[in-house]
């Protein structure tokens, strides 16, 4: 495609010259345009490959991309359109030419140029020529279009990990699969994932020194934010999660219980409260910490009625109790929320022991035998 030079094309163009009318106006139009383009901008286009000219649209034809929307009659001619100008390069640069600098007055003047005479299409075509071309066109090169791609496929992965990377280094991630690296006692605890119990003969509020590397982890975390926030509820509730790690049950019960006190009293603050207390209480042997733990569970479980862990917690706590008939219930209960194969599987074998012993008291209750 030949490049006019000229700076001003309309001052010596005439009608017969440019074809007339509204081709003859945009023709003008895509002239004086890539001759502002700067040669280095269009460097990228020189070795497209273009069709023979009689198979591009007729210049005045492409105006239909720069009105707002389109008539639904009108729109297998835009897909027309696009379809060609992203396999014919010459007319992909007049494109982008055209959609670089419309404003919303040229716009306007556009869709209104079908009914104004020759005189006035050639004008307007000299005025938007005479407009300085942007940077960052809304039909690049295909070059720049792969380069954008790659760059913005590059942050979408950087984001990705950088997320990732602050979801496992959250503590309360740390503390969950710390406990699931070394589950200790029945209880569980929110977002960990299921382990057997392998418990360890700990005195309680004491520690063997060899504490889960997450656990540490989890605990220089919270006590950094801590030392910027001590009143924070959020952190206060996990330090004391890591105290019942930890089997630090004392400081445990005064840090959730002093929060319950304060509130507002979530299921999540019950549940945590509840593990140390009855924590607490199978190593101290204390009737009433394990009571109260039941207690708490039966209120989280009001509050969040289909939480699988306050289920599973609460069940426990009623076997403990001896509360067989209450426990069956709840464990079934317990078996419509849990999606988890390893955690349904426990359950399930929690509650068939428990089946199986209401099934011997059955068998061995009766009327006395006579003498």
């Amino acid at each position: 495609m030949k490049e006019d030079t000229n700076p001003n094309p309309a001052s010596e163009s005439t009608p017969e010259s440019t074809g007339g009318g509204l081709a003859g106006a945009f023709e003008e139009l895509i002239q004086g345009r890539l001759a502002a383009v700067p040669a280095a901008e269009r460097r990228g286009s020189e070795n497209w490959t273009a069709k023979d000219k009689t198979d591009c649209p007729e210049p005045g034809d492409w105006a239909l991309l720069l009105g707002d929307e389109a008539r639904p009659s009108e729109t297998a001619k835009l897909n027309a359109l696009l379809a060609h100008s992203a396999s014919c390069g010459v007319c992909a640069e007049r494109l982008r030419m055209l959609a670089a600098d419309v404003s919303q007055e040229e716009s306007a003047m556009l869709a209104g140029l079908a009914n104004s005479s020759p005189e006035q299409q050639r004008k307007l075509a000299a005025r938007l020529a005479g407009t300085p071309v942007r940077s960052g066109s809304w039909l690049p090169p295909r070059p720049y279009l792969w380069t954008g791609a790659a760059l913005a496929a590059s942050l979408l992965i950087a984001v990705g990990l950088f997320s990732w990377r602050r979801i496992v280094n959250n503590p309360e991630t740390l503390l969950a699969e710390a406990y699931t690296h070394e589950r200790i006692f029945d209880m569980r605890m929110p977002g960990a994932g299921f382990a057997e119990v392998t418990p360890k003969m700990h005195l309680r509020g004491g520690s063997n020194g060899q504490e889960p590397a997450k656990l540490l982890d989890a605990r220089t975390r919270i006590e950094q934010h801590l030392g910027a926030a001590p009143e924070d509820a959020h952190w206060l509730q996990l330090e004391a999660r890591s105290d019942i790690l930890e089997e630090e049950f004392d400081p445990a019960i005064d840090i959730l219980d002093r929060l319950a006190a304060a509130g507002p009293v979530t299921s999540s603050l019950l549940l945590d409260d509840a593990s140390a207390y009855f924590q607490r209480g199978e190593s101290t042997g204390n009737e009433d910490d394990r009571a109260k733990a039941l207690d708490l569970l039966r209120r989280a479980d009001e509050l969040a009625p289909g939480d699988p862990v306050v289920l599973f917690n609460e069940a426990v706590a009623m076997e403990d109790r001896g509360q067989v008939m209450n426990a069956v219930e709840t464990w079934n209960r317990y078996l419509r929320f849990e999606r988890d194969a390893r955690w349904l599987a426990e359950g399930r074998r929690r509650l068939e022991a428990l089946e199986q012993k209401l099934n011997q008291l059955k068998t061995h209750s009766g009327p006395p035998q006579a003498n």
